[in-house]
């Protein structure tokens, strides 16, 4: 198992969060072993955040649900993974059939997280660690491969055309020479039912002031909601389903996001974008904090009340003017 690799190959399929929160530890990978080739394994959603990034070699959509569900499809992807050769595999994402996959792609060297004491197929391991940054953990991981850490930023990686669309979308809202918002209500991580829609308005409101908001989101639920959003609220727009670099490049463009922890907030992040993040108020919210909050000094967690007194709800949307101020 020793020697440095010349070929690498990442696990990191799921989740618009997951996927750019791996992007520091990818970096350093590429960083430190410049001349092993670079390939990942990814879902629909992280092949748009990394298909123009210029030191990946290749993208392997792996859809465990749907087109590689079968075995005829996991025959057909065992066979495109140990085409590359991979001399070293790093799994970023736990599941039992990544680590399969991993021993099956031929990799000599295989490194993961430890999770409940099992960590089957891999030889190469790390504790994971609720509680402590998904950023750091990824990094921890390529450090025991001996990449050292190359910053914790998060980067997104947008096309010309991904621009003009995002330009032409401000131009038909009449947003080309406003300050707008970007804003989303929902997610799958963290369900956005502890913020009521009428609520989550006067949070708007609360951070934005009179600023026009701009609803992103993706799904049937997240489009009806932002609909009822942008009726509700005077210039709010719904501009749901946007594809992804589409969605970054208008979020680049924006004074700030406001959102639930979850893929769009670390999507804004990403795009150099202040962000408001808001969290579930429970008794793992330290903790969950620490965890998701994407890297910068422009990201801003806040927790709305437990309870249903409008009395201390008013008082949250009091201090969000503090929270504005320092977001902008």
């Amino acid at each position: 198992m020793s020697g440095e690799p010349t070929s690498i190959l990442v696990f990191r399929n799921g989740s618009i969060g997951n996927t750019l929160a791996a992007v520091p530890a990818l970096r350093a990978l590429h960083q430190r072993f410049p001349n092993a080739p670079l390939n990942v394994v990814v879902d629909s959603a992280g092949f748009q955040l990394l298909e123009l990034c210029p030191w990946l070699d290749r993208l392997f959509i792996y859809d465990k649900h749907g087109a590689d569900r079968g075995l005829r499809a996991q025959i057909r992807l065992i066979r495109q993974l140990r085409a590359v050769h991979p001399s070293h595999t790093v799994l970023f994402k736990r599941f039992f059939r990544n680590g399969l996959l991993s021993y099956l792609s031929g990799a000599p060297v295989r490194a993961g997280f430890i999770t409940k004491g099992q960590a089957p197929f891999l030889n190469v391991t790390i504790p994971y660690e609720e509680g402590v940054s998904v950023v750091d953990l990824n990094l921890q991981l390529a450090a025991a491969l001996g990449a050292v850490p190359a910053g914790r930023a998060y980067e997104i990686f947008l096309s010309d055309a991904d621009e003009k669309e995002a330009q032409l979308q401000m131009t038909e809202l009449h947003l080309t020479n406003t300050s707008f918002c970007v804003a989303h209500y929902g997610g799958l991580t963290t369900p956005p039912s502890f913020v009521s829609i009428p609520r989550f308005t006067k949070l708007l409101t609360a951070i934005a002031g009179d600023v026009p908001v701009v609803l992103t989101g993706f799904g049937s639920h997240e489009t009806r909601w932002a609909n009822d959003i942008a009726q509700a609220r005077p210039h709010t727009f719904s501009l749901c389903g946007l594809p992804l670099r589409t969605t970054a490049a208008l979020m680049q463009r924006a004074l700030r996001f406001i959102g639930f922890n979850s893929g769009p907030a670390h999507l804004a992040a990403a795009s150099g974008c202040p962000v408001v993040m808001i969290f579930r108020p429970d008794e793992h919210v330290s903790a969950e904090i620490r965890k998701w909050i994407p890297p910068g000094e422009a990201v801003h967690a806040v927790v709305p009340p437990a309870s249903d007194h409008d009395n201390e709800w008013l008082q949250f949307f009091t201090s969000l003017s503090h929270v504005s101020s320092q977001s902008q």
